[in-house]
């Protein structure tokens, strides 16, 4: 009998099924995360958004503030409601909240509130 001098059909299929089945799983760490990168630049253009209507109100006027709009495919919302009344007028605090949503349906939401004084005067 000669020396076996090859790989046997059966050792080559079970390497291609190894192989396989690696490579499966590499390319579903690869999606996940590249998924995850894409969620990550979503948030971060939603904070940005939010952050950057924030910083265009310094005040609060006492009618307060609904606004809304739409930038790229973010949808958002300004809203304003009285968080604490004080004597002299015009000291108050509004409670402002920004809503950002995106994504099929706008399932994908982000919320920021803060506290804005009310201008003084009105």
């Amino acid at each position: 009998m000669r020396p076996q001098a090859g790989f046997s059909l059966l050792e080559v299929i079970v390497a291609l099924a190894i192989m396989a089945v690696s490579l499966g799983a590499l390319y579903h760490a690869a999606g996940g995360a590249m998924r995850g990168v894409q969620e990550a630049e979503q948030r971060t253009r939603a904070s940005a958004l939010a952050l950057a209507l924030l910083d265009m109100h310094s005040h609060v006027p006492s009618s307060g503030l609904v606004e809304s709009g739409r930038s790229g495919d973010m949808d958002w919302s300004l809203s304003t409601s009285l968080y604490l009344a004080v004597d002299p007028p015009g000291w108050s605090l509004h409670r402002v909240e920004v809503t950002v949503s995106w994504g099929e349906s706008n399932r994908r939401r982000l919320v920021w509130s803060t506290l804005l004084p009310q201008r003084r005067g009105g």
